[in-house]
């Protein structure tokens, strides 16, 4: 029973937007208009329903688009206007506002033009009448723009998914390259070499021991490159982790400016730190910071990268010493990481309040 008021008010919300609310009041001011004048009392009387059902329809229109309604809506626009005056101009705003919608341009010039004609027609005054045409005309022109807005961001979401779909394809088929280059070889040699020893057991026992310990040595050193690889997998993505990382901040109350290269092409060791980096440090300012901003920045050089996490926050201990903040297992990590890879790591609380971690690194950290 709840259900049903609710669903009522949806739609009502549908079909009558911010928007919709000047022309309600053109409309109401026509009305006022109209009975304050020294029309007929019959025609006084009919131009209220007629009014109203002018903008029931227009709300049935954009909740259920279709051509008979809209051409009953444009009829009855203009039929107000026929027989009641030229003041009731106005109501053929909500026919060019769904013209615009469904994109007729002529639709828009045509009810505008009929209802400027039928205004000069009542001895309207021209001035008046091409002006009144424009405000009829100028929804229309909104409602056109409003569509094509509409659709640009759908075809750009469509072409967003597609993207991300596509990403996925050449990862799997990357993934999938690499472990063909990887395995496939590693046992085409196991599988020969297992075949060779087999045969050499009973004639020279010596032979296929040799070939017993080639085949240990390869199935090694295939194993280990699988981990390199599966590693090489689990890098996270820089520009991913800052995405997340500003998503998380401002889900928490915590605005996050972010300062980075138009584009840049590390090394994959290298991108990882910094993403590990950013990771850490955005968690650190979420967890322990209290801070009500932070900011993150990449900077790029010749020969070295560096990303830095900033906060204004108040921590959670007392302790000032720079060496307490990295006594944690995140940043004992994230400094393990950085000198593996010859890099620096630098934090602790900036002089004029908050926390910074910092973490630069060689392009070339072989």
């Amino acid at each position: 029973m709840r259900s049903r008021p609710a669903r009522r008010l949806r739609m009502l919300g549908a079909a009558f937007d911010v928007r919709s609310l000047l022309m309600l009041a053109a409309i109401a001011w026509a009305l006022i208009y109209h009975l304050t004048s020294q029309a007929a009392l019959w025609s006084r009387v009919l131009a209220v329903p007629w009014a109203l059902a002018v903008v029931a329809l227009a709300g049935l229109v954009k909740v259920r688009p279709g051509r008979a309604r809209y051409l009953w809506l444009v009829a009855a626009c203009l039929g107000l206007e026929a027989w009641a005056g030229w003041h009731w101009i106005v109501v053929s705003t909500w026919a060019t506002r769904q013209a615009g919608w469904e994109l007729r341009t002529r639709d828009m010039g045509a009810i505008s033009g009929a209802a400027v004609a039928l205004a000069l027609l009542h001895g309207a005054d021209p001035g008046a009448a091409v002006v009144l045409g424009g405000f009829v005309l100028l929804p229309g022109v909104f409602a056109r723009q409003s569509r094509r807005t509409a659709d640009l961001i759908d075809e750009l979401q469509e072409t967003r998914r597609e993207l991300a779909r596509l990403a996925v394809v050449e990862e799997r088929n990357r993934i999938a390259r690499d472990l063909h280059d990887l395995v496939g070889h590693s046992l085409s040699v196991v599988a020969v070499k297992t075949e060779l020893a087999r045969r050499l057991v009973p004639r020279d026992p010596e032979r296929a021991g040799a070939e017993l310990a080639d085949i240990d040595t390869v199935v090694r050193r295939a194993l280990a490159e699988v981990r390199q690889a599966v590693t090489n997998y689990r890098q996270p993505a820089l520009a991913a982790e800052v995405a997340g990382a500003v998503s998380a901040a401002r889900s928490a109350g915590i605005a996050c400016t972010v300062s980075l290269p138009d584009d840049w092409h590390l090394p994959v060791p290298v991108e990882g730190l910094l993403a590990w980096t950013v990771r850490e440090g955005v968690t650190n300012v979420l967890r322990h910071s209290r801070a009500r901003s932070c900011s993150i920045t990449v900077e790029l050089a010749p020969r070295r990268a560096a990303v830095e996490i900033c906060d204004d926050g108040v921590g959670t201990g007392d302790d000032e010493r720079p060496e307490a903040a990295v006594s944690g297992n995140g940043l004992t990590g994230l400094s393990e990481r950085a000198s593996a890879l010859r890099g620096e790591i630098s934090v602790g609380r900036r002089p004029e309040g908050g926390f910074r971690l910092s973490v630069a690194v060689p392009l070339d950290p072989s």
